[in-house]
């Protein structure tokens, strides 16, 4: 007899983290994207210099944000800008 096996729900996506260099201009902050090859720093973003910084999870504690608002920020903007922790 077949086991019925539920299956887990991953919560969290794989995203990309860029970092700029804003030498000073205010608080650290982090663009977030999704993988997938509709990506794009956003136009009024272009002006920094962006490099990526880690392909990680949104769930990631260091994005300093809770999974379902940058997933929510993704889906609706194309991006996420948040404030790293530690």
């Amino acid at each position: 007899m077949a086991q019925c096996h539920k299956m887990e729900m991953v919560s969290g996506m794989r995203v990309n983290v860029f970092i700029a260099d804003r030498s000073g201009e205010g608080p650290t902050q982090l663009l977030v994207l999704s993988l997938g090859p509709e990506a794009a720093i956003p136009r009024h973003l272009q002006h920094l210099e962006w490099r990526h910084f880690a392909t990680t999870m949104t769930d990631d504690k260091l994005l300093g944000a809770p999974s379902s608002d940058i997933e929510k920020s993704i889906a609706q903007r194309g991006f996420a800008l948040v404030s790293p922790t530690g």
